[in-house]
Parts: C-alpha cells; sequence; structure tokens
C-alpha cells in the first residue's frame, strides 16, 4: 500500500473511533430546557424549568425543585421528570426578585463554569419566574427570547446576553444591568426597564425611559422611541420621536479640582405624525422644535446620571474609563471618594431625518 492508502484508511478508523464516543441522545427521550427561572424559597434555591412534555401533550409542561446549592438542582428536576435534562438548549434565564436582592453569585458562578450553556438572554422580573413562565406556556419555546431580541433590537433596551454579563461581572468599574420582565395587568408578559446591579445584589430598577437613556449612552444601537412634553406655538403636547442612528461619546475631564463627565450623544430622529400647529419646514420651527428635545433629552440623562450616583451604582462604567488614566485606580476608592462627587453634562445634538403630519 502507498503512504496516501494509509493516511485515508487511518483517518476512516480514527472517524468510526470518535463517531462511536459521541453520545447520541433521542430528542423525544430528554427534556430540553428553554426557560429556567431561579428564585429563592426560603432558604432554598428554586428552580422553575419550561420543557416540552411529549408522552401527555404537545404543549410544554412546567416543573419547580428546590435545593440547598445549584449544582443540585439540575438532579431535583431530574427526579420529576420522565427524561434527563439536557441545558445546552436553554436561551433565557430569569431570575425572581427575592434572589436578585438577596444575591446573584452563587447561580452566576455555577453558570460562568457550565461549558454546556451558550448565548443565552438573561432577565430580571420584579415578582417571581413562576408568574412569567406560566403565562408563556401557551407561546413558542422561545417567545421570550424573541421578546427579549425585539426590545434590544428596536425598542431601546440595551444589549444584554451571557457575554455581557461576564464583562460586567467579573469585570472592574462596571455594574451589572438586565432587563425586567412583568405580567401588565392584562396578563401579557412585558419588558418593563431595568434592574441595576451592584456587585450581584439588586440596588435600583429603572423605567422603560431611563432604559433608553442609559441605551443612548452605551450601545452603538440607538433605536427606541422617546417622547417629550412640548411647549410651542401657544400649544402644548407629548410628542414621541424614533431614534434611528447615531453616535454617543463619554469622557472625563477635570473641571475645578472635581472629575466632571460630558456625554455626547448626536442622534439621526424620525417623526411618524407631528401636530398640524408644528411646520418644520419652517426654519423659525425646526430650530425650536430640535432645541426643545435636545433640552429635554440632556436634562433627563444627567438626572438619570446623578440617580445611579446616589445609588451607588455604574451601569455606564465610569468607574472603567476613569481606570485608562489612573495606574493607581482601586475599584472600592474610586466609588467612596470620586464617584460620589463627580458632575455631568450631557450635550445632545438632533438631526431630523424624517417626518409627517397628523390631525
Amino acid at each position: 500500500m502507498t503512504n496516501n492508502t494509509f493516511v485515508k484508511i487511518g483517518f476512516v478508523v480514527l472517524s468510526l473511533t470518535l463517531a462511536g464516543c459521541v453520545p447520541h441522545n433521542i430528542i423525544n427521550e430528554i427534556s430540553l430546557m428553554h426557560n429556567v427561572g431561579y428564585d429563592k424559597k426560603e432558604d432554598m434555591l428554586k428552580a422553575s424549568v419550561v420543557y416540552p412534555n411529549y408522552d401527555e401533550s404537545e404543549k410544554p409542561a412546567l416543573i419547580t425543585a428546590a435545593a440547598k446549592n445549584p449544582s443540585s438542582l439540575q438532579e431535583e428536576l431530574s427526579h420529576k421528570s420522565p427524561f434527563p435534562f439536557e441545558i445546552g438548549q436553554v436561551r433565557m434565564m430569569i431570575f425572581g426578585d427575592e434572589l436578585s436582592r438577596v444575591g446573584l453569585a452563587d447561580v452566576l458562578d455555577t453558570i460562568c463554569k457550565d461549558p454546556k450553556i451558550g448565548i443565552i438572554r438573561i432577565v430580571i422580573t420584579d415578582g417571581t419566574p413562576d408568574q412569567i413562565l406560566r403565562k408563556t406556556l401557551n407561546e413558542s419555546p422561545l417567545f421570550l427570547m424573541n421578546l427579549i431580541d425585539k426590545s434590544i433590537e428596536n425598542d431601546g433596551i440595551p444589549e444584554s446576553d451571557l457575554h455581557v454579563m461576564y464583562d460586567q461581572y467579573y469585570g472592574s468599574g462596571i455594574d451589572m444591568s438586565f432587563p425586567n420582565l412583568i405580567v401588565d395587568t392584562n396578563g401579557t408578559v412585558k419588558v418593563d426597564g431595568m434592574g441595576i446591579f451592584k456587585g450581584d445584589k439588586l440596588a435600583l430598577r429603572i423605567s422603560d425611559k431611563e432604559t433608553y437613556l442609559l441605551k443612548l449612552m452605551t450601545d452603538r444601537n440607538k433605536r427606541g422611541v422617546y417622547s417629550f412634553n412640548l411647549n410651542m406655538n401657544g400649544h402644548q403636547a407629548n410628542i414621541g420621536v424614533r431614534t434611528i442612528y447615531g453616535k454617543h461619546k463619554v469622557k472625563i475631564i477635570k473641571e475645578n479640582l472635581t472629575e466632571q463627565v460630558k456625554v455626547m450623544l448626536n442622534l439621526d430622529v424620525e417623526l411618524d405624525a407631528l401636530p398640524e400647529w408644528i411646520n418644520l419646514e419652517k426654519e423659525k420651527d425646526l430650530k425650536l422644535f430640535k432645541s426643545e428635545l435636545q433640552k429635554s433629552i440632556s436634562n433627563e440623562a444627567e438626572s438619570l446620571l446623578k440617580d445611579f450616583q446616589t445609588n451607588g451604582v455604574d451601569p455606564l462604567g465610569l468607574g472603567r474609563m476613569y481606570k485608562v488614566n489612573h495606574k493607581n485606580f482601586s475599584e472600592p476608592s474610586f466609588y467612596d471618594r470620586i464617584y460620589p462627587n463627580m458632575t455631568y453634562d450631557v450635550i445632545t445634538k438632533i438631526v431630523v431625518r424624517q417626518t409627517g403630519v397628523g390631525k
């Protein structure tokens, strides 16, 4: 035989050997977890899982279990399912309010060490994960993930996934933030702002509007809707504008012995409809409209930054920016001495790309 023949035979034998070592799972003999919720139950950690129930119906089932630690939870869940659980298909993790306030460290550390877990969305809820998961049993397994994806892409929610969490949780000079899910008065699951953490503990919840402002100051994708009260030409109205594109720049400068945070926002917006008393084809109206919009965004962004400061949280990563120019940076020292005394200046510049007229 030639050397090439030996090589070919070797590849075939190796392929067959490796194939024989790969575990084979039949799809209807495992429980694929798509959505998992974690919360506290007295002194125990509680997990809630939605999985397909092949034996009884086409509809997914919800089971819960509790254990002293995250490592024991999967075993406890498996005791309640006819098939072993497969965690590799998890796409959404929901943390309940009580656990978020006590601390997520045990769960996050376990997630980070599990090589089976891929790209997932992480959210919190101001209730319990059970409430959210029960409301979605009749939906597609990817309903919640798609809801968050859409909100991040178009509705003013900052990027939030496992990789972002790694960076915020293990990195210094920045705090974690996750979208917040609620069940509204109509029984519909919806995104309602975000939760801001200090370390592994929930410290502050912010509204949809504040979440949008945070996105403007942190994310490359600026898409979202901003509404503000406009007083113009003797009329008043609440106007909504959609950001279609934009850039931001955040820097820290020394100003009168104080660290000042300067935020520059350059935003392109479109308006689907305007009251008849606003005519942006008139230079005076356009100038006044842009001035009022810029002022509103700048003032509310500055107010949000001060709120973060008051609550001792830093989702913008100002500590990380400060660290770049200070070799002797100490995170505790920064947040104890520097951060509480920072001042803020947000400058917004608007370009109106498209307008419409309403009645």
